[in-house]
C-alpha cells in the first residue's frame, strides 16, 4: 500500500532521520520526499510512504511519527497515481490546459486541474471587479468574502495578514478579468501555493498567445 503523509517536523539535523526509523520499524519504506514548506524552525514535508497491506498500517506510522519529539502529521491519503511523482503531476496539469482548444477551454481545464490536484472541497472562477462569479464547484463562499480575503493576502508585513497556514488560495490570471479561488480544511503550504500559481500563468499566456479577447463566460 502506498500512501502520501504530509507531516510537520523540527527543521533540525537528525529529525527526518528519526521520522524515517519509525516509519521503518512499522515495515515501512520511504520512496519519495516533497518539501513543501520552511519557515521558523519548521519543515512541511510530503512523504510517499510504502506500507504493509494490512489493517491498521496506517494507524501506526503515524503514530510512530508522533513519538518523534516535535514531530505530528497533518495529512494521509492513497496515493492516487503509483509511480508519477509531484513534478509529473503538475507539468501533466499545464499539459492539460495547453491542449484546449479556446480560452474557455483553457479556463475549464484549469480548473478542473486544480480542483484534482489539489483535492480542493470548493472552487470558483470569478471576476472581482463586477463582484460576481461565472461558475462554481462546491459549497462556495460569497464573492465579498473571498474579495476580503484576496485584500488581506495583499496586505503589507503583517503577520496577522499571513495566509501560509490557510486552506484558501486566491489567484488572478493576469491580463484578464479573471481570478480563480479555492479552499479546503487542510492548509495549502507554500510550495503548493507557488504551483498553483505557475498553473495559472500558464493558462494567461496561453489565452494571450491564442488571440482571442473576448471569452464565453
Amino acid at each position: 500500500m502506498l500512501a502520501i503523509l504530509r507531516i510537520w517536523l523540527p527543521d533540525a539535523p537528525g529529525v527526518l532521520g528519526a521520522v524515517a526509523a519509525e516509519i521503518g520499524a512499522v515495515e515501512g519504506n520511504v520512496i519519495g520526499l516533497e518539501v513543501l514548506e520552511r519557515e521558523a524552525g519548521v519543515a512541511i514535508d510530503e512523504l510517499v510512504v510504502e506500507l504493509p497491506d494490512r489493517a491498521g498500517a496506517v494507524d501506526s506510522v503515524c503514530q510512530g511519527i508522533r513519538r518523534v519529539p516535535g514531530a505530528g502529521v497533518e495529512d494521509v491519503r492513497q496515493l492516487a497515481v503509483v509511480g508519477q511523482d509531484r513534478e509529473d503531476t503538475v507539468l501533466g496539469a499545464a499539459v492539460a490546459i495547453l491542449q484546449a482548444a479556446s480560452p474557455t477551454a483553457a479556463l475549464n481545464a484549469l480548473l478542473g486541474q486544480l480542483l484534482t490536484l489539489f483535492d480542493l472541497s470548493w472552487m470558483a472562477l470569478a471576476d472581482l471587479d463586477r463582484e460576481r462569479f461565472l461558475e462554481v464547484h462546491g459549497d462556495v463562499p460569497s464573492v465579498q468574502w473571498v474579495m476580503a480575503f484576496a485584500e488581506g493576502s495583499r496586505s503589507g508585513g503583517d503577520p496577522a495578514n499571513d495566509t501560509t497556514g490557510s486552506g484558501v488560495f486566491v489567484e488572478a490570471i493576469a491580463d484578464t478579468d479573471f481570478t480563480v479561488c479555492g479552499g479546503r480544511s487542510r492548509a495549502i503550504r507554500r510550495r503548493e501555493r507557488h504551483e498553483i500559481a505557475m498553473l495559472a500563468v500558464v493558462t494567461a499566456r496561453f489565452i494571450d498567445a491564442l488571440g482571442v479577447r473576448e471569452l464565453s463566460h
